[in-house]
């Protein structure tokens, strides 16, 4: 189903505007689709009792008709209303998980329309534990049919501005009720029948469900080819990032007291549990020498790659910790949220860890093994370009960074490379530090010459070539490359071996934040090698006094290399893409 813009923007409401919920509820119940907070994920609302408006969540999120939704209550009360029967076990997983992460099908009433069931005359009823959920529901008078609301096959979200990220424009407005308590969507039980059936784990497991009803319970929650599935996430490959993701098992022994100086014993320990992520890592800069890999991971993983100090190592690894190693409940509650920051870093691949286990580490894996295309049909998801919008959700602080692109004169180079650069640092934000995520970091660059005159225009030819990518450098002028300009930046790179040489020949204390292009992409292990296999030093003649065409050339040779260099250049400042 095509996804339609609708607004300019998408209205965000804070969880204390009352005002501000009134509105967004009365839009709902009249029509408008809302994505607001629950303790699992963020929900996608609508009129459950209203066939157009439930048809506007299919199509904001891009979502297969016959992917049923899930009617979300303020009360148990409303559920007669909205069911034929409700059976011992419904009754009593009702009156045992209600309000809380469960969802129970129970044979719908002919009211709600079959655009939210699929066609089934079954429908899932859940009441949300979270306070916001419940005044939100309470607000809207109606039963809100809701999904999860992200787009239809990618994660989950678990903070409003996954929503604002995936729905801006799409939808009337989106309620910040915080992060997600659990971080993983309801489970999911079928109690028509005699005895209860999980279509989809969850916070509530299967032995709660079993002590409950009584009775032993069935468990299908994956379904087979021209089935329609009872539950949201059965069918198709769900939750799942534009990068592959890869499980990665643990050992059985992940308890290491990490206070201190380690013990050798702890160390061989430390060594088993982050030993697969490093030969992975390994493997494939071996294959690639331009991979990048995501890792979501425990924190002793990301201090066993630190204590290697392996700087081509790190450069091409991008770090998600969840909290200790072996902690599912962590992983669980961030995996989400993991996994969308790990793929906006432009990774090829993300490692996850596996866990074993009856309780939560089902609904982890089931999920996991779902984003790593284990099971289920793709949707059309991927076909959907995912922009991220600039929005400021409550940082307090800001740091600002500088990069410095240096050649000859400044009219031809670097002048390209600051509005190449540019438009990249500009399309691709946010950013915040790496191991300060509350802290948001604006970027800028500008560019000199190690032998320029202030205050000359570009060169035309160059103008003209970068203006045939797309960008306006017409109104640069120079700038001559001096100790006060180094000074400014906080990273330098020159188009030239000679002139990074040059530089620190002059001021050898800037040592670790100049470099020539060449040398940066060195450093990060990013080697070029000519056909029979020699390293080779990355060239890029000044144009100057050239023909168009060695113009167009360049500014082209220059975009492309800069493109591999961005997300590594992010590394070297400390940031990364939010």
């Amino acid at each position: 189903m095509d996804r339609i813009r609708k607004y300019d923007n998408t209205k965000f409401i804070k969880a204390s505007d009352k005002e501000g919920l009134k509105d967004a509820a009365m839009h709902l119940r009249n029509g408008e689709v809302v994505g607001f907070p629950t303790e699992t994920v963020y929900g996608l609302g609508a009129n459950a009792l209203d066939k157009d408006a439930v048809e506007k969540i299919y199509e904001a999120k891009g979502r297969p008709g016959d992917n049923p939704l899930i009617v979300h209550i303020h009360d148990k009360s409303q559920i007669d209303d909205l069911v034929s029967e409700i059976t011992d076990n419904a009754r009593k997983l009702i009156d045992a998980f209600m309000p809380g992460p469960i969802t129970v099908i129970m044979r719908k009433d002919p009211k709600i329309p079959s655009c939210v069931t699929a066609g089934l005359d079954t429908v899932g009823i859940r009441m949300p534990v979270h306070k916001v959920a419940n005044e939100f529901l309470k607000l809207c008078d109606c039963p809100v049919a809701a999904p999860s609301a992200n787009l239809s096959g990618s994660p989950s979200p678990t903070k409003a501005s996954h929503v604002y990220n995936d729905m801006n424009g799409y939808i009337y407005a989106i309620v910040d009720g915080g992060d997600s308590d659990f971080g993983l969507e309801s489970t999911v039980v079928d109690a028509t029948g005699e005895v209860p059936v999980v279509l989809r784990p969850g916070a509530v497991t299967k032995a709660q469900i079993e002590e409950v009803c009584g009775i032993g319970s069935g468990e299908h929650t994956n379904v087979d080819k021209g089935e329609t599935p009872k539950a949201p996430g059965m069918k198709y490959r769900h939750y799942a990032p534009s990068a592959q993701v890869e499980v990665i098992d643990l050992p059985d022994n992940t308890d290491i007291d990490m206070e201190g100086e380690l013990s050798e014993e702890q160390m061989k320990a430390l060594f088993e549990i982050g030993k697969p992520y490093i030969m992975k890592t390994k493997e494939l800069i071996a294959k690639d020498p331009f991979s990048r890999i995501g890792i979501f991971c425990g924190e002793e993983v990301k201090d066993l790659f630190d204590r290697l100090n392996d700087n081509v190592l790190s450069s091409h690894v991008e770090f998600y910790v969840y909290g200790r190693a072996g902690d599912c409940m962590a992983a669980s509650h961030h995996l989400f949220d993991g996994l969308r920051t790990l793929d906006v870093q432009d990774v090829a691949l993300i490692l996850a860890p596996g866990f074993a286990g009856d309780g939560i580490e089902t609904a982890y894996m089931n999920r996991l093994l779902k984003a790593a295309g284990k099971k289920g049909d793709d949707t059309k998801s991927s076909s959907f370009a995912r922009k991220r919008e600039k929005i400021t959700f409550g940082s307090d602080s800001m740091v600002t960074l500088s990069v410095l692109f240096v050649c000859k004169n400044n009219r031809t180079l670097s002048a390209a490379a600051e509005g190449i650069f540019r438009r990249m640092i500009t399309g691709e934000a946010p950013y915040c530090l790496n191991d300060d995520r509350d802290t948001e970091a604006e970027i800028y660059c500008e560019s000199a010459g190690v032998f320029a005159t202030d205050g000359e225009n570009a060169d035309s030819k160059m103008i003209k070539a970068v203006k045939d990518l797309g960008i306006d450098i017409s109104f640069h002028k120079t700038t001559r490359a001096l100790a006060s300009v180094y000074d400014r930046n906080d990273l330098i790179i020159t188009i030239k071996d000679e002139q990074a040489m040059d530089i620190l020949k002059a001021f050898p204390d800037l040592e670790g934040k100049v470099y020539s292009m060449s040398s940066f992409l060195a450093s990060k292990g990013l080697v070029i090698k000519d056909d029979k296999g020699r390293v080779i030093s990355l060239a890029i003649p000044d144009p100057e006094g050239e023909n168009e065409l060695t113009y167009d050339h360049t500014a082209k040779a220059l975009e492309a290399w800069l493109k591999i260099m961005f997300p590594y250049i992010l590394k070297e400042l400390g940031v990364m893409r939010i």
